[in-house]
């Protein structure tokens, strides 16, 4: 078996993904610490929270890629790691360990603040992930929707932390948190439309691999100009909801704040502009819009 295992396993988890993902929730931490006075804040059980959410998410993106294999061969032969440098079954024991740690830590954090949520998240994350792989990743449009929930859920995840650690202290009055929250929401949903839009496109790219395996995707089913279109619809309401968001919330970000936003939202207007364009918009959509969500999501350090 060709390569490094342990190189080849990093690879697997989709580790500029996982970065995101702690960006995110650190981000989250952030937008509340720097703004509100919040005494004492566990430093050790959100970093285990972190730990716990990116164990998951990366035992996700390897069990995705174990049943891929064969849409991948078509895809992206190029970039195929199970089969060409590990084992099937040294995927699954890996997969399984990730599991147990992240659900360990979920175990602990329950057990310390009083709450079964960490436990239900985390096993429902951890069987939602294997059905999506298994099975669902096959069905029209609940793939895409399911995953891009699962993006929104992060900064709401982290959020959960100093909601709980409110009966331990950490929070004296929540409702001085209002400001901070309604931005956390918008930019939850922001972040909701952005990767429901990344998903599609993706599946226009892997069209080939994924009628190998019966995946039953917009564009397969639809076509790449009626999905091109959708990604557009998607777009618009994402840019009007944030737009309506601002009025009725009252955000009340930092300059800096909407400057990132308002590049975020321009760069989903260059989605627009070469939507007519079929191989501008195949080869660039993805790149753009993951970009569009980054920039969107600094905004909570701002």
């Amino acid at each position: 078996m060709e390569g490094n295992l342990l190189i080849s396993a990093v690879r697997l988890t989709r580790p500029k993904n996982l970065i995101i993902i702690i960006a995110t929730m650190i981000g989250v931490g952030y937008c509340i610490l720097s703004h509100y006075p919040l005494t004492p804040f566990n430093t050790f059980d959100f970093s285990f929270l972190l730990l716990s959410t990116v164990l998951i998410a990366g035992a996700g993106n390897m069990i995705n890629d174990y049943f891929d294999v064969e849409a991948d061969k078509i895809n992206k032969p190029l970039k195929l790691i199970i089969t060409k440098h590990m084992q099937r079954k040294q995927v699954i024991w890996i997969y399984i360990t990730f599991n147990l740690l992240g659900f360990g830590i979920g175990l602990y954090l329950s057990s310390k603040y009083h709450t079964l949520w960490y436990v239900i998240v985390n096993i429902t994350c951890i069987l939602v992930l294997w059905l999506y792989s298994s099975y669902i990743k096959k069905t029209l449009f609940l793939s895409n929707l399911l995953i891009a929930l699962l993006t929104g859920f992060i900064p709401i995840l982290a959020l959960s932390f100093f909601m709980f650690s409110k009966d331990t202290g950490a929070i004296s009055d929540f409702n001085d948190l209002k400001p901070k929250l309604n931005l956390i929401y918008v930019l939850a949903f922001f972040a909701i439309l952005q990767n429901l839009a990344r998903e599609i496109c993706k599946d226009l790219v892997d069209i080939s691999g994924d009628e190998k395996i019966k995946v039953l995707s917009i564009p397969i089913k639809y076509g790449s100009m009626k999905t091109r279109y959708f990604v557009g619809l998607i777009l618009i309401t994402e840019m009007l909801c944030l737009l309506i968001g601002n009025l009725v919330y009252g955000l009340e970000l930092e300059t800096s704040a909407y400057i990132a936003v308002t590049i975020a939202l321009i760069l989903n207007l260059c989605i627009l502009i070469i939507l007519s364009d079929e191989r501008l918009f195949t080869s660039y959509s993805q790149r753009i819009l993951k970009l569009s969500m980054v920039i969107g999501l600094s905004a909570l350090y701002f």
